[in-house]
């Protein structure tokens, strides 16, 4: 029960995170085309993202914190399945940021949405990552 609590709360995060960024770039790309869109800058989208970020990552990591706490986990056995899952999110993840981070933006705005991308991106390895750690202690 342990190891399917964790998956799914990792996989949630993940999943979470990308579409979050995926919803943040789109605003960002039209802040660089057309302006600022009701008064918000890039600045402002950025704050934004990460406010929502914490808001994605706070329910799983206290899911995961929890569920080691109070749950038993098998003795014996290395948890090939969740592992896939898992993976399989992280790699969805940042093959999505991967394909978005490519966007049609002015040349002055490129620099700002690689970094943007880049921190999404290790955002969404994250919980993942936390996940697995908690899988092996």
């Amino acid at each position: 029960m342990f190891y399917i609590i964790v998956t799914i709360a990792a996989v949630l995060a993940a999943i979470g995170i990308t579409f979050n960024y995926i919803a943040h770039l789109g605003t960002i790309v039209k802040i660089a085309r057309e302006g600022e869109q009701e008064g918000m800058g890039v600045q402002a989208v950025m704050t934004r993202f990460f406010f929502a970020t914490v808001l994605i990552e706070m329910i799983p990591i206290a899911i995961i914190i929890i569920s080691f706490l109070l749950l038993d986990r098998p003795a014996e056995g290395i948890p090939t399945v969740p592992l896939v899952i898992i993976l399989a999110a992280m790699i969805f993840g940042i093959i999505q940021v991967a394909t978005r981070m490519k966007q049609d933006v002015p040349d002055e705005m490129k620099n700002q949405v690689r970094s943007f991308s880049l921190l999404s991106m290790q955002l969404i390895t994250s919980v993942p990552i936390v996940a697995i750690i908690f899988m092996f202690i």
